[in-house]
């Protein structure tokens, strides 16, 4: 693969004039390949515009990662609760680690329409997984 700059030609619609708008074409620029593009990231990139339901995805999966962290914070101020409540914020703070991973899994095969191959897919599989074994770890604990 060259290394070399790609230069495309862009020709925009214009109002139908019989003459021509030279202002409305331009040049797209595509920069040279800087990284190794797995079959994830050339399909997402390949896709088109997403509708609402990826964006809720979105949504709920930062709404999660913003709940673990703060009850994982929460967990960690010393004298604050017993130590059976910080064991039981530890837990539900994993539920919702789960949780984004889950919506991560939903996001990444658009709601298991598209299967990618294990071993792309083993991160989120395996820690989502994990997630829920150290939630009711941390239940049985409490």
């Amino acid at each position: 693969m060259s290394m070399k700059r790609t230069r495309i030609h862009v020709n925009l619609p214009h109002a139908p004039h019989a003459h021509h708008h030279v202002a409305r074409e331009h040049f797209a620029h595509i920069p040279a390949p800087s990284f190794k593009m797995t079959p994830i990231k050339r399909y997402r990139l390949a896709k088109k515009p997403d509708n609402r339901g990826e964006e809720r995805l979105l949504l709920i999966r930062n709404l999660c990662v913003a709940a673990a962290a703060a009850l994982f914070l929460l967990a960690m101020v010393p004298h604050l609760f017993a130590h059976h409540v910080k064991y039981i914020l530890r837990g539900v703070a994993y539920v919702f680690g789960a949780g984004a991973y889950g919506s991560e899994m939903l996001m990444l095969t658009d709601n298991f329409k598209h299967m990618h191959p294990f071993k792309e897919m083993f991160m989120p599989y395996a820690f989502g997984i994990l997630y829920v074994l150290m939630a009711v770890s941390y239940f049985l604990e409490a």
